[in-house]
């Protein structure tokens, strides 16, 4: 046991017992709480790169591994609003704790929930609400990322109805932990006709599965990233995860429900970082004064403040309409993703600016959410990549931007913005380059116009409501002015910048750090 990251001098609190008239949701959130202020450690979780070894058996106890698993199963099939409340509370705490959640109720069950058999689902989904097992998927590749329709994983449909599946996929979180992995591959039948993606339900125990190494990362050092490799793997009919060649729909559907919970993550840890940031700025004087009473840093504080009461608006817009059971469009998603994690990771750096020296001290929670929080800007698609295809999209559909827009009741000013956005999206340069660069203006200017409409809806509720609504609509406004103006922007050729790059040689030289000693990691020869 890992007696020094979780404090044994105490009982994990009986939360069900104690509480038995509250929610699920009321249970968990109040076992979060006290499990952080009593028993976690988050310091020794990054030093040692793990997570306790008691901490899956208490999240399941409590019913964070099972959060939208059905009862029947054992699950506790709460709703999208509550699910965002729980991963919200898991941010505010730690990265780790929140990614082992979002990986496990997000990316890996449900596509096992969606799309397994009956005989599948009745003996997998209790494991995994119960906490005997844990789940991931398995997408990202060594040459492509969230680039689902890049990959080359092969399966092979064999004459008696089974699968054989060789390839490599990369940065797979809780692969060489997790008992079960969806693996997703590129099916041919048995006569080597293409079908399409297929996911398929592998046991990490099979034959032919190998877990390559752990990668070392910056942050989220608790929950590692691994290389996964299928060589000759062999699954049965059962494995198989809906129709043959329906993969890609349901990758997708596991990356669109994932991209929700971490913006909530994100946000929770926003929210945590400003709560300290405020604590000091309250008991610190400066030569002006009180620092809490300095403009420019009630500025600073205010203004990711009004971008944290956004990203908290736009979440409860989009959580509203999955739980009224309204079709969500795609780009609600990508908006919660780009904005949630761009503007919940800029008010951490915020608040690690205000608290000065203090921050940048890794023993004070936020310069640990810095490192952590910055592969949220990164995971499960980067904001350059999701931003451009969103872009991309609604370029080629711009009936599609209008529907998003009328869905609501948008005000006079906000169908302005949005029309002055569409006039840009209309505007396609006819370079490729420039054009890429068009798709990603289009597509931020697409969320910051949804996060405007959303925030005005909600503007009389505070103050802070009213000051979140009128900076968001300050931001499309500056946006868009940016976008025109810099519409015939030339840039440097790939090769001039390459050529200018090479010349940092002549004054940095060669620095590249290969005869360092290392540890010593083979076995001593006398001993095989």
């Amino acid at each position: 046991m890992d007696a020094e990251a979780i404090r044994h001098d105490a009982v994990l609190p009986a939360v069900t017992d104690d509480h038995p008239e509250a929610s699920p949701t009321t249970r968990m959130l109040g076992f979060l709480r006290d499990y952080a202020r009593n028993f976690l450690n988050s310091r020794l979780l990054d030093e040692r790169r793990s997570l306790p070894p008691a901490m899956v058996s208490d999240f399941a106890d409590v019913g964070l591994l099972g959060l939208q698993i059905p009862r029947k199963y054992g699950g506790q099939e709460i709703s999208h609003a509550d699910l965002n409340r729980v991963f919200t509370q898991l941010g505010a705490i730690d990265a780790n704790l929140a990614v082992l959640c979002v990986v496990h109720n997000t990316l890996g069950t449900p596509p096992v929930r969606l799309a397994a058999s009956e005989e599948v689902k009745d003996h997998v989904l209790p494991r995994l609400a119960s906490g005997r097992a844990l789940i991931t998927s398995a997408i990202s590749e060594p040459g492509i990322g969230s680039h689902v329709r890049g990959m080359t994983t092969d399966g092979v449909r064999n004459a008696d109805g089974s699968y054989t599946i060789n390839g490599a996929k990369k940065w797979i979180s809780l692969g060489g932990d997790a008992r079960y992995v969806n693996v997703f591959a590129r099916l041919r039948d048995e006569h080597g006709r293409p079908i399409g993606i297929t996911g398929f339900l592998v046991d990490g125990r099979t034959p032919g599965f190998e877990i390559g190494p752990e990668m070392l990362t910056l942050g989220l050092r608790a929950v590692a990233q691994y290389d996964l490799g299928f060589k000759d793997l062999r699954v049965p009919h059962s494995a198989l995860l809906g129709e043959e060649g329906n993969g890609l729909d349901l990758a997708k559907a596991a990356f669109m429900s994932g991209r929700v919970v971490l913006a909530a993550a994100t946000l929770g840890a926003a929210m945590r970082s400003l709560e300290l940031a405020q604590r000091l700025v309250k008991g610190r004087r400066v030569a002006t004064g009180s620092l809490a009473e300095n403009g420019r840093i009630r500025e600073v504080l205010a203004e990711a403040g009004a971008g944290v009461q956004a990203v908290e608006s736009l979440l409860t817009r989009i959580a509203t309409l999955q739980d009224a059971g309204e079709d969500v469009p795609e780009a609600w998603f990508f908006c919660a993703k780009i904005l949630g994690c761009e503007l919940g990771w800029s008010a951490i750096d915020s608040a690690l600016q205000v608290m000065a020296a203090r921050g940048f001290l890794d023993t004070n929670t936020v310069g640990q959410h810095f490192r952590d929080y910055r592969l949220f800007r990164i995971f499960e698609g980067s904001t350059e990549a999701i931003a451009v295809y969103l872009g991309t999209m609604l370029v080629r559909n711009p009936d599609e931007f209008a529907k998003l827009i009328h869905q609501a009741a948008p005000t006079a000013q906000v169908l302005d913005l949005a029309d002055q956005v569409a006039q840009i999206g209309a505007d396609r340069p006819d370079d490729a380059g420039a054009r890429h660069i068009h798709a990603a203006v289009v597509g931020e200017l697409v969320c910051w116009t949804l996060l405007t409409m959303v925030t005005g809806e909600v503007a009389h509720r505070t103050a802070m409501h009213g000051y979140s609504a009128s900076w968001t609509e300050h931001q499309l406004r500056c946006r868009i002015r940016d976008a025109r103006l810099d519409r015939h922007r030339i840039l440097p050729t790939a090769a001039e910048f390459a050529d200018h790059i090479g010349g940092f040689a002549d004054a940095i030289g060669d620095v590249d750090q290969r005869r360092w000693p290392g540890e010593e990691w083979r076995r001593d020869p006398l001993l095989l």
